[in-house]
């Protein structure tokens, strides 16, 4: 930490000093003590004036532990600059953790990693963290995403104490997963009648007043010691009395100093001069007998309690205009001097000392973008009016980064359209690694603003190199020709340009490690996320895809996360409702970027909603129009996404010449241009068109291409989401292979099965361990109904369609007797005792005689799950499909569906998941035969024979294994016993085998 930072936090890491003359509360004391001795996280939520920081810092005075405080002032809402505080904190008490932060930024770890690995830090340390003031910061998503992962990493050894006016929002996986958390609100710290008492005893007021007082004030500290016993409104009218019973006996001089200096959260004589007040010292010294809520650290330092520094800002913010411009300019020129220059720009901008603020902003830009605050860097740049300045091609390349950063390639535009080509030429040669990255996001700005033809001439500026190649991959995106090579990604840690090329590989249906950014920086592992999880659900793992968009959803993160991604997921899980919510999300957003591509790609995608959840062609339509007149036929690949889906509205109005026309053309363009990412999905529909107007031939040839690069690339998801718009084009490209092995036959099955992806993409609070021995767990924890038959039902409402069941269904299947009188009196017994386990919003709800649960999102099960993966892996490729269905299958180890439970629907559901789970072994046979990996396919397929020995497919893929070790001899052997175990039901060898074998011998 930079010298000037230390300066800062100073005043933040003492906690307040509590004198003998304040109210003992022993009893407060010891519970605080107790919770820390149990507790990883004690909270103490409670509304100003409650005495929270006076009973932490009473309760931790002399404590055989060591403490850290750290005093929050909403300056830290810049997460990186939060947990430098944090870590400047922690360090005195715990070496290990001295620059673990730093260095984590430095690496661009995700903030929240990176506040976990101090967490981690702190082993063994016995430290006791205090957060004070923690509401200032409960606005920045980021600031709470720190304290989420600080508490939920914290070892067991560590408490941490978040002192705050209001409950945090944290993360909810931040607390869950701790195995103890205390609370502690502001009815645990009302004065009791004896404290009070002992208050107005030292405040010099009758004791007697003390049951009154606390009857009026509900024990609230501040109404009882500023506050007289007839005041009956006292947390509402606080203000008025901090005016009249702290302030009213004060001379206008000792007013004054104590509202200017307000500004300050630590108060010393030589900052109330700078101030510009006169007479200090002797202020200091009236000031220090007076009765106030306030504490001395030394006899030069003054440091006000927040409530009352809250209602002195008022009274300053009252001050005559050109009084108030004056304190508040000379505070941000006194933070400059104290080495605050962050904060202090913030101040010379809150005054509009613009050019003062300036020349700081300058030299500091630079520290906020390494460590990745791009969010406070734009708003610097937007309240300097950058744009209207004469930038040094150094603060140019700023803008760019936080232009691409932020997806706001208005700011490269506006940059662009200011300065000459003289200007570019120094924006080249001021980098002093000449990587060319800022031409390259300039490249970019003006190619997403829909200006190709500038992007071009700026590309023009390259020497040739890797910046020249990535320039020219994104404008190849516009042109209708072959692309250059694609550029490789940097093996060093990465910058913009890296997070450039995870765009361009997404939009070129280059997957391939998509997934996996590595740890080459945070352009690519923090910046990049949108991409990673648009490469994870185009290969299928939906689960991932929803997982990092749920942890990533409420970040600053770009359009894409929140409109496109958000969209796409949606669609896949058809969530209908949601997918329009985050496309007029979109909407809301797309101004600010400046781009002219994504107000493209919006009414596309509005047009993709309309035919995958609407089926509504003529909606597509108007939508598709709009994305013409916004600029669809500017840029190549936009032109071809937009042909894709016009195709499949024509398909569904039976217009299939003109789907054809504008299909063929479109697949055209995206293999000429190597753009392969929708290639499946056009050439599937294709396939469909020239179909049905009897091109069979080229139907088949479209089927095969459409097959063929969903399985080279791994995107046989958007294989089948296409698939279900044109289902027929499966079943032909089954017919057209000689053995059912084949992937078409996968997929026609696939189809058939008719099951959603329902991926919740968190953990669920309910979960019903079905495979095996029942068991039932409640956040972690084990509960058990005292009926069985509670279990039962429930694990019949996860299985039923819709999750629902109607009270005559549930009689039926749960309680077989004729008497329905005694059924009735049961199932009321069975809810009432599953009722009794569960918290309201887990239990069963009745609406209309249905009985109703909650979505896989809260409650979930053992069977749902691996039913779940097998689904989603029908939706993979090659080594990613064989680990989602191997950790499936694993899953079923535990036991068969509710083991030691029996009943017609129980028998059913248990032989319905047996199936599934042996296909599901059979389909690991066959990915492994693909992948080469023999020796896991044999043991595969002969496991599923012994289990279901008459499973012609088993047969088929064993006999083509025996084949592929060389040995004629096992094929015959395989065939004799096949051959065997068809006569054991009087069932010849089929033909499909004959051949086969046949063949293989030949």
């Amino acid at each position: 930490m930079a010298p000037s930072d230390a300066r800062i936090i100073r005043r933040k890491l003492a906690p307040p000093v509590v004198g003998d003359h304040l109210v003992r509360r022993d009893r407060l004391t010891g519970r605080i003590r107790a919770l820390l001795g149990r507790a990883n996280v004690l909270t103490v939520y409670a509304a100003a004036g409650s005495g929270k920081t006076t009973a932490v810092a009473a309760a931790l005075r002399d404590l055989d532990r060591p403490v850290a405080w750290l005093s929050l002032d909403g300056t830290e809402s810049a997460a990186g600059r939060l947990l430098l505080y944090l870590e400047a904190a922690v360090a005195p008490h715990a070496p290990e953790a001295s620059g673990v932060a730093t260095d984590a930024l430095a690496a661009g770890i995700l903030i929240g990693e990176a506040a976990g690995l101090l967490a981690e830090s702190l082993h063994g340390s016995g430290l006791v963290l205090v957060c004070d003031n923690a509401e200032r910061i409960a606005g920045s998503d980021e600031a709470l995403t720190v304290l989420s992962a600080l508490a939920r990493y914290a070892p067991a050894d560590v408490a941490i104490v978040l002192v705050s006016r209001t409950a945090l929002p944290l993360d909810t996986g931040s607390t869950r997963d701790l195995a103890r958390v205390a609370e502690l609100t502001g009815p645990d710290l009302a004065f009791d009648v004896d404290e009070a008492a002992e208050a107005l005893r030292l405040a010099g007021r009758p004791e007697t007043e003390a049951a009154e007082a606390v009857r009026v004030t509900g024990g609230w500290a501040a109404g009882i010691l500023f506050a007289d016993g007839a005041v009956a409104d006292a947390p509402h009218r606080f203000r008025d009395y901090l005016s009249t019973h702290v302030l009213s006996g004060l001379s206008e001089r000792e007013r004054r100093f104590l509202v200017h200096t307000s500004l300050l959260d630590e108060v010393t004589a030589d900052d109330a001069v700078a101030l510009g007040l006169d007479d200090v010292p002797r202020t200091m010294a009236a000031l220090r007998h007076r009765h106030l809520p306030a504490t001395w650290p030394d006899d030069r330092t003054l440091v006000v309690s927040p409530q009352l520094r809250d209602h002195l800002r008022d009274l300053l913010a009252e001050q005559e205009p050109g009084e108030l411009e004056r304190v508040r300019l000379r505070h941000a020129r006194l933070l400059v001097r104290r080495g605050e220059r962050e904060e202090a720009v913030d101040a010379l901008l809150g005054v509009g000392a613009v050019d003062e603020a300036w020349g700081l902003a300058a030299e500091l830009l630079p520290r906020l973008i390494e460590r990745m605050d791009f969010g406070p860097a734009a708003r610097w740049l937007d309240a300097l009016r950058v744009s209207e300045r004469a930038l040094s091609p150094r603060i140019g390349g700023i803008v760019l980064r936080v232009a691409f950063a932020l997806e706001q390639a208005g700011r490269g535009v506006e940059l662009y359209d200011r300065h000459d080509r003289d200007w570019l030429t120094e924006l080249a040669a001021d980098e002093h690694d000449g990587s060319g990255e800022a031409l390259v996001l300039l490249v970019w700005c003006l190619w997403h603003a829909g200006r190709p033809a500038d992007a071009g001439q700026v590309a023009e500026l390259l020497p040739p190199g890797r910046a020249k190649d990535i320039a020219d991959t994104v404008l190849a995106l516009s042109r209708d020709e072959p692309p250059p090579p694609f550029p490789a990604f940097a093996t060093t840690p990465s910058g913009p340009l890296d997070g450039m090329l995870m765009r361009l590989a997404f939009m070129r249906g280059r997957l391939a490690g998509l997934d996996d950014p590595g740890t080459y920086g945070p352009w690519r592992s923090v910046l990049g996320a949108p991409w990673v999880i648009a490469g994870l659900r185009a290969t299928g793992r939906i689960e991932q895809a929803l997982a990092g968009y749920e942890a990533h959803r409420d970040a600053p993160q770009p359009l894409w996360l929140h409109a496109l991604d958000a969209v796409e997921l949606m669609i896949d899980l058809g969530r209908a409702e949601d997918a329009w919510q985050a496309l007029r999300r979109g909407h809301d957003l797309v101004a600010a970027t400046g781009s002219r591509i994504y107000q493209v790609l919006l009414h596309v995608m509005e047009a993709k909603l309309c035919l995958r959840l609407h089926h509504d062609p003529d909606a597509a339509h108007r939508a598709l129009d709009e994305a013409e007149a916004s600029g669809a036929g500017t840029h190549a690949f936009t032109r071809e996404l937009a042909a894709l889906w016009r195709g499949l509205a024509f398909l569904l109005r039976h217009r299939d010449a003109e789907a054809r026309d504008v299909l063929r053309e479109c697949l055209r363009s995206m293999l000429a241009a190597d753009r392969v990412l929708e290639v499946p999905t056009a050439a599937c529909y294709l396939a469909e068109a020239q179909w049905r107007l009897g091109e069979e031939d080229a139907s088949d040839e479209s089927a095969a291409l459409a097959i063929g690069v969903a399985e080279e690339r791994g995107s046989v998801h958007l294989l089948l989401n296409a698939l279900a718009d044109v289902p027929a084009v499966a079943v032909r490209g089954a017919d057209t292979e000689p053995n059912r092995l084949s992937r078409w036959h996968e997929l026609t099955a696939s189809l058939a099965n008719g099951r959603r992806i329902t991926a919740a993409g968190r953990a669920p609070r309910l979960v019903l361990e079905d495979l095996g021995e029942p068991e039932l767990r409640v956040d972690g924890t084990t509960v058990t109904p005292r009926l069985r038959k509670s279990v039962e039902l429930l694990a019949y409402l996860l299985a039923a369609p819709g999750r629902e069941a109607g009270r005559q269904e549930l009689l039926g299947a749960l309680f077989d007797s004729d008497n329905e009188a005694a059924g009735r009196s049961y199932l009321r017994q069975a809810l009432y005792r599953l009722r009794e386990v569960l918290p309201e919003e887990l239990s069963p709800v009745l609406r209309k005689d249905r009985f109703h649960l909650p979505g896989p999102e809260l409650i979930g099960s053992s069977a749902a799950d691996v039913l779940e993966a097998f689904t989603q892996a029908d939706h993979q490729q090659g080594e990613a499909r064989l680990d989602t269905l191997t950790a499936a299958l694993a899953a079923t180890e535990r036991g068969r569906y509710l083991a030691g439970l029996s009943g017609a629907w129980v028998e059913t559901r248990r032989a319905e998941i047996d199936e599934r789970v042996l296909r599901a072994r059979l389909d690991v046979a066959k990915v492994a035969f693909r992948l080469g990996r023999y020796r896991e396919a044999v043991a595969n397929a002969d496991a599923v024979l012994r289990l279901d020995p008459y499973r012609e497919q088993a047969w088929l893929l064993r006999l083509t294994l025996a084949q592929a070790s060389g040995n004629d001899d096992d094929v015959l052997a395989l065939y004799q016993r096949y051959a065997a175990t068809m006569h054991e039901l009087a069932v010849p060898p089929s033909a499909e085998v004959h051949r086969l074998v046949t063949r293989l011998r030949s």
